[in-house]
């Protein structure tokens, strides 16, 4: 009996499958910046993750200035952020791409 074809899913047909391996390489860097920052013992090692978050990284030492607070854990924090929001830009980007297709 011939077998009806597959859907696929909503998260495959909305953005192109290179699109995706760029986003999944982009986030395991990011993490794998994250986890040199804070088990590499070397507190320089966080410009990989300064310069993965960019441009929202330059907005860290703005916010710490509002805030008055001087915090390893707070940077860390806002700039992971920065990763999630640059990381959800590609993926808005990538839908954007498949519609003109």
């Amino acid at each position: 009996m011939p077998q009806a074809p597959r859907k696929a899913s909503a998260a495959q047909s909305e953005i192109p499958a290179a699109m995706r391996n760029l986003i999944a390489l982009y986030l395991a860097v990011s993490v794998g910046a994250i986890a040199l920052l804070l088990f590499g013992g070397d507190p320089s090692s966080g410009i990989f993750l300064v310069l993965f978050a960019l441009p929202w990284s330059l907005l860290v030492s703005q916010v710490n200035g509002l805030l008055g607070i001087d915090s390893a854990a707070l940077n860390l924090a806002l700039l992971a952020i920065g990763v999630g929001i640059n990381s959800a830009l590609l993926y808005l980007l990538g839908r954007r791409l498949r519609r003109r297709q």
